[in-house]
């Protein structure tokens, strides 16, 4: 009986973005592995969309005692190149990298929409809230995650991630280029390639 690891290994190998996202989609723990920051509850969405101007492949939404975050995953060909050959993006990377400027700022724009969505979800889920009772003076207390979330006086934490590539194509100093855009950090796109969800899948 094959592994995950050798089950998504060969679908990377032979098939193309939507077979992959098939596959991700049949098994989160991959993306969730690959990119979740907070593990007190955490909850991932296949094609969210933001209203009905963009839809994000992934989606991941988790908590910890301090913040809620929301995480947003944009898949790109498994052979696409990341660099041309004067060491500047490729169009693939660059469209990518568009996009979530995109989305960052349809979500600047409408953020009291999309936290209504993440809302629903969370409701669905019978998402926990991170502060069920008032703390100190900075808490109000809340009956559950979708009633924390919704409000906008509550802080999300917001992070977006390119998979594009594999990692054996590139040279060295792409390598050493694209490590500095692979760095998880808050609203800052980052730059991983298919590796790093092979990697999670061995994991599972």
């Amino acid at each position: 009986m094959q592994s995950n690891y050798d089950k998504f290994k060969k679908v990377l190998e032979n098939g193309g973005e939507r077979a992959i996202h098939n596959y991700l989609k049949d098994h989160k723990d991959i993306i969730i592995k690959s990119f979740n920051v907070a593990w007190n509850y955490y909850t991932c969405v296949s094609e969210f969309k933001l209203g009905s101007d963009y839809r994000v492949d992934f989606l991941i939404l988790s908590a910890h005692s301090g913040y809620w975050h929301a995480i947003f995953i944009e898949l790109k060909p498994v052979d696409a190149k990341l660099y041309i050959k004067d060491g500047t993006q490729s169009k693939e990377l660059r469209v990518a990298l568009k996009q979530i400027e995109d989305w960052k700022q349809w979500i600047r724009t409408n953020e009291s929409i999309l936290r209504r969505e993440f809302s629903k979800i969370l409701k669905k889920d019978k998402a926990p809230a991170i502060w069920p009772y008032p703390i100190l003076d900075y808490t109000k207390g809340y009956s559950s995650g979708a009633n924390e979330i919704a409000d906008i006086s509550n802080n999300v934490h917001y992070f977006y991630h390119v998979v594009i590539g594999r990692r054996g194509r590139l040279s060295e100093e792409e390598r050493k280029r694209r490590s500095l855009n692979d760095i998880q950090w808050w609203d800052r796109p980052t730059i991983a390639t298919y590796d790093r969800l092979l990697e999670a899948a061995k994991r599972e």
